[in-house]
């Protein structure tokens, strides 16, 4: 993809301007929510709730190496299945 003056201003295809911790957590959504992307530092399980999902219909993704992005603009990182140390990716 071209970089351009749309996407270097930190539209959904660019990349993020700022990253923070996360604590998983089964019943608030990250705050600001949603973030562009949330990454695992470590190796381990990730269960998250992307953007258009009603609460109770997370995404898991089991024995993910360092690295992994799922695929989802995310509003909430769930305790329940996560394992791996996750941050965000913003802006």
């Amino acid at each position: 993809m071209a970089l351009n003056a749309t996407n270097a201003k930190g539209g959904s295809s660019s990349f993020g301007t700022k990253s923070r911790s996360v604590t998983p957590n089964d019943s608030a959504d990250l705050n600001p929510a949603p973030v562009k992307a949330v990454v695992c530092l470590t190796s381990g399980n990730i269960s998250v709730i992307p953007t258009g999902n009603a609460d109770n219909a997370p995404v898991a993704f089991v024995g993910v190496s360092a690295g992994f992005v799922p695929p989802f603009q995310v509003r909430r990182v769930m305790a329940t299945g996560t394992t791996c140390t996750v941050r965000t990716i913003e802006g």
